[in-house]
């Protein structure tokens, strides 16, 4: 054996070191110092933070275009034209004990959306009308959305900052998005997500961690999250599931978690039920979910599977997007089309895939099973819904697919690169498919700009819709834009188109109530009375419960003189929508001109001149209880302000016939500022 020779200066004397010795220097030696450790996590905490920032933007610029855009589809009954959104901040306590559209000219009763419809309140109290705002307001929840998406995914990748990155990425961008914040109205499905997001961040947290702190945030964020939508009730499967693959939680963790879910999900059920049950709906109608009237079981459930394909197709292929597909946008698929084969074995394949890689924790499976656990409820393959396609409906399931494509793009780097595993094609087919989507997106939001930009281009996409006729047609007939035309010929062109288009609707479903409710009204405003007539019958057959088709008819009834069954369908009108200010405004003006009628009387019977003119007296009385009624549902409605001045002054009382002519003039100055 060669002797090692140590120099002679040398004060401390070394020793031969043994094998374990040497083993455990070697192993001190490569690991990092504290202060390399704490640098390296810092390092990384930036990288997180960097990443969680870029979301967010990213999130916020694909929707920006959007912050000038109007009113569209929905936005309307909920938010602008509601009673009850109108009265601001005040109105909360009411919209809380409330049906969702409540303060419409409705009677349908189904849902109980509060939180999103009280965000509406808050915005109009800031400023009134103002569409920007609501768009605004949906792009910064999204981005928060997202960015609260990313740091979720920290927690349950914590070993991988690609995969939380890709997945938030493909998420922020994906078109399928744009029906959600384009479109003010849908802020229920964005609230929704963000407090799903919430409660899935303390579940996890608890796991990790035991402390029961988290459970109250839990508990309020799962309330939120049902508040904002009824849907969130599938949450109370998907939470428990991301517990099991993104956790080592124990029995204790999990029935602490179900626990704090089920207490504000029993609560929620018994609200809803108390306030849903004061109302009678009516069923849902084919014309919005064709499924309804597919009478064989079989053909129905298959059809339903049929379209779950054409959603699935929609994740990895979003075009073309459509903001309709109701009756009979899509035709039925029987157990022998190949459009239900296909789509049935590739969902199918894809639940066996999640099933056998289950015990795994395979996140892929993950996804998933996510997809179909949220997608469950609104599928109408368990049961039917009130529509039988809605982009707008994939705004959570879709995350399960962002899961599923990251991880393969992650799993593509081990694939190509089995040695290291380094290769940048993951983040390149990562960065195309998010630069792809992203450009997709920015294009459908300009789509969504104005409803006549939108219809007539999804008309093109759908002609075979009676949604999407009803709507081109009802759009081009509204006040709103009717007042932008140049003259009175384009108005009446207008009105004419309308008219075809609304026939087109009745031609695809004859029973389509509002289509002939409105193609009633548009003859009535031609002054074409004896087809209106026709038109409004027909509409209050097919639903008697109608309260704007009994207002309407009420409308024709009066100008044509006869008052007496003007009267009754005001009186319907109101029944059916106690809430109905134009209903009670016409109302009180049939005792109007009943009074008016008792005055000519007393004018023309000297003999009998105190009995009539103290009939006409209680007919004015009874006009003013109502006119007041009518200012009671929506404060700023000028008209029964002026009627009221009329009235008074009928009673010989100047001074609150006065004061009624300036309050209908300060309306009248506010709203023409405000449009200003």
């Amino acid at each position: 054996m060669r002797a090692y020779c140590f120099p002679t200066c040398s004060i401390r004397v070394s020793k031969k070191l043994t094998r374990k010795e040497k083993i455990a220097q070697q192993q001190q030696s490569a690991q990092p110092s504290k202060r390399q450790q704490a640098a390296e996590l810092q390092q990384q905490q930036r990288s997180r933070n960097w990443a969680g920032l870029i979301v967010a933007i990213v999130a916020f610029l694909v929707y920006a275009n959007t912050f000038q855009h109007g009113w569209a589809l929905d936005d309307w009954g909920v938010i602008p034209d509601n009673k009850l959104t109108k009265r601001g901040i005040s109105a909360i306590p009411e919209i809380m004990s409330t049906t969702y559209r409540t303060g419409m000219d409705v009677s349908d009763h189904t849902l109980y959306r509060p939180l999103s419809k009280a965000t509406f309140a808050i915005e109009w109290s800031i400023s009134p009308d103002n569409p920007s705002l609501g768009h605004i307001d949906n792009v910064l929840l999204y981005a928060l959305t997202c960015f609260l998406l990313f740091r979720v995914l920290l927690l349950c990748f914590p070993r991988s900052l690609f995969i939380p990155f890709a997945i938030a990425l493909l998420y922020a961008v994906h078109p399928l998005h744009t029906e959600v914040i384009a479109n003010v109205k849908s802020r229920d499905e964005i609230l929704s997500m963000l407090f799903f997001l919430l409660t899935l961040r303390s579940a996890l947290l608890y796991a990790r961690g035991g402390k029961w702190q988290h459970l109250p945030i839990l508990a309020l964020s799962f309330f939120a999250a049902l508040l904002s939508k009824e849907s969130a009730i599938t949450y109370l499967a998907a939470v428990p599931l991301a517990l099991y693959f993104f956790s080592e939680a124990k029995g204790s963790h999990y029935r602490g978690v179900m626990v704090s879910m089920a207490v504000p999900a029993v609560l929620f059920l018994l609200i809803r039920a108390s306030i849903l049950g004061q109302y009678q709906s009516a069923p849902y109608a084919m014309v919005d979910n064709h499924l309804i009237g597919i009478k064989d079981f079989v053909t129905q459930r298959t059809s339903a599977i049929y379209l779950l394909g054409v959603y699935l197709y929609k994740h990895f292929i979003p075009h073309p997007l459509i903001c309709d597909g109701s009756y009979a946008a899509f035709d039925p698929a029987g157990p022998g089309d190949w459009k239900f084969i296909l789509s049935f074995l590739i969902h199918i394949g894809a639940l066996v895939y999640a099933i056998m890689n289950f015990k795994k924790r395979d996140p892929i499976a993950f996804g998933i099973l996510f997809y179909f656990v949220t997608i469950s409820i609104i599928s109408n393959v368990l049961m039917l819904i009130g529509t039988n396609y809605a982009e707008r409906l994939l705004f959570v399931p879709s995350l399960g697919w962002c899961i599923v494509v990251a991880v393969l793009l992650d799993r593509l780097a081990g694939w190509l690169s089995p040695q290291s595993g380094t290769t940048p094609v993951p983040l390149v087919l990562t960065a195309l498919v998010v630069l792809g989507f992203s450009s997709l997106t920015l294009a459908r939001n300009q789509d969504w700009h104005d409803e006549t930009r939108l219809f007539n281009t999804d008309l093109k996409k759908v002609p075979r819709s009676a949604h999407m006729r009803f709507y081109v047609g009802n759009h081009i007939s509204a006040e709103d834009y009717l007042t932008t035309l140049p003259d009175s010929a384009a108005i009446k062109a207008a009105l004419v188109e309308s008219i075809a288009q609304l026939d087109t609707a009745i031609s695809i479903w004859e029973p389509y109530g509002d289509a002939w409710q409105r193609r009633a009204y548009n003859k009535y405003v031609l002054n074409n009375y004896p087809a209106a007539e026709q038109d409004f019958v027909r509409a209050l057959e097919i639903n008697p419960t109608n309260p704007v088709a009994h207002n309407n008819y009420g409308n024709l009834l009066f100008n044509t003189r006869r008052y007496d069954l003007a009267l009754q369908h005001f009186e319907q009108a109101v029944k059916y929508n106690p809430r109905y200010s134009h209903a009670w405004n016409n109302l009180a003006s049939v005792y109007g001109v009943y009074g008016e009628g008792a005055r000519e009387q007393a004018m023309n019977n000297p003999a009998e001149r105190d009995r009539y003119l103290a009939d006409a007296r209680q007919k004015w009385e009874t006009a003013i209880g109502f006119f007041k009624k009518a200012i009671e549902q929506e404060a700023d409605y000028a008209v029964p302000y002026r009627m009221l001045g009329f009235t008074y002054r009928n009673l010989g009382d100047e001074a609150m016939a006065n004061k009624y002519f300036r309050e209908a003039d300060e309306i009248a100055k506010k709203k023409a500022n405000a449009k200003n």
